[in-house]
């Protein structure tokens, strides 16, 4: 069985009925299509009604119009052969029965979202959903319920591309309402871009031809799309003189490795006649590496060294001589032979038998 092919009612699809969708119905443990349409295999089968009115299903997301307001709902229009029930219990907060048309009244435009959907086609919504919303500015425009995969396009394609180039606020609504806000001619040129979408639908590369139309549309107002940047401008000023001292000076980038494996910089190096001269006049601090700089002051300590230093302080120091015990220790100014023979007591002369 192909994966998109063209079906008719009562056609056999499949024998798990597992895999039975949208537009298609079981009987006898098979999936039997229910609507003539192209059939679409995406996990399930579907199938995708060419014409017909729209059919709702749970957690669709549609546009519609309040026809009737009771004490405790309010009825839908939602281009369907059904109407819609939205129940006082469905909205965000508590709606006393005398105040119901304060908050929907009729011909009011709202966003609902579909809760449920029974055998016998009652209809319930919400307006619980963060995305509802009631609809007091814009426009409305609708097209046929089997166009509206076209105009949202694959993956959003279409949809986003309809929004960039007119600037309008866009929701499609799966019951073929179409909502948008925005600037009166952008509005204009949109509702013209659905109905060429509309009329071929079925042709190869609609996205293109669709950007195209719009692009014309535009520059027949003269205007352009919004998501056309302007053109920039050149000046024709003349451009400014550069400076006398660096005139015929050559700049070059040189890359110069960074610490720890970092990335290459550029720095500038000038290369002309004179940049001896500018070297020589700038700065030490201006040039150079932290090295180079560490390496030239550590010279120039070691000269101010030398130039203190006597002529003779490299020459070998003078010999004296060694002091015996008793003479050392009575030196004050020697401390080694002090701490030495601090706990030793001094030799004593005297006669042999005393010692």
């Amino acid at each position: 069985m192909d994966k998109k092919r063209i079906v008719i009612p009562g056609e056999l699809l499949s024998d798990d009925t597992a895999l039975s969708g949208s537009g298609t119905y079981i009987s006898g443990g098979k999936v039997y299509a229910s609507v003539c349409g192209l059939l679409v295999q995406k996990g399930k089968l579907s199938v995708h009604p060419l014409s017909g009115p729209y059919l709702p299903k749970k957690n669709d997301l549609i546009i519609g119009y309040v026809t009737v307001v009771t004490s405790s709902n309010w009825i839908f229009d939602i281009n369907c052969p059904y109407e819609g029930l939205l129940h006082v219990t469905e909205y965000p907060m508590r709606v006393p029965s005398e105040e119901m048309l304060q908050h929907f009244d009729i011909g009011d435009t709202v966003l609902l979202k579909v809760v449920d959907v029974n055998a016998e086609m009652k209809i319930e919504l919400t307006y619980k959903d963060p995305i509802c919303k009631k609809l007091t500015k814009g426009r409305l425009h609708e097209v046929p319920f089997s166009k509206v995969s076209r105009i949202i396009g694959r993956s959003g394609g279409m949809i986003s591309m309809l929004k960039a180039k007119t600037g309008c606020d866009i929701f499609v609504g799966g019951n073929g309402r179409i909502w948008m806000n925005g600037d009166s001619t952008d509005m204009d040129i949109l509702i013209q871009a659905l109905k060429k979408i509309e009329n071929d639908a079925r042709l190869p590369g609609l996205t293109d031809l669709t950007t195209a139309f719009i692009d014309e549309q535009y520059e027949a107002v003269g205007r352009t799309a919004h998501d056309v940047k302007p053109k920039t401008t050149v000046s024709e000023e003349p451009a400014a003189e550069p400076a006398a001292d660096l005139e015929e000076t050559e700049v070059k980038p040189v890359s110069r490795s960074r610490k720890n494996g970092a990335a290459n910089t550029k720095k500038p190096v000038i290369e002309s006649s004179d940049a001896a001269a500018v070297l020589e006049e700038s700065p030490k601090k201006s040039r150079g590496s932290k090295k180079e700089k560490a390496d030239e002051e550590k010279a120039d300590e070691e000269k101010a060294v030398e130039k203190k230093s006597p002529a003779n302080s490299m020459k070998s120091p003078v010999k004296r001589s060694r002091l015996t015990q008793p003479e050392a220790y009575k030196q004050e100014n020697c401390s080694c032979y002090k701490s030495v023979f601090f706990t030793h007591p001094p030799v004593h002369q005297g006669n042999k038998s005393d010692r």
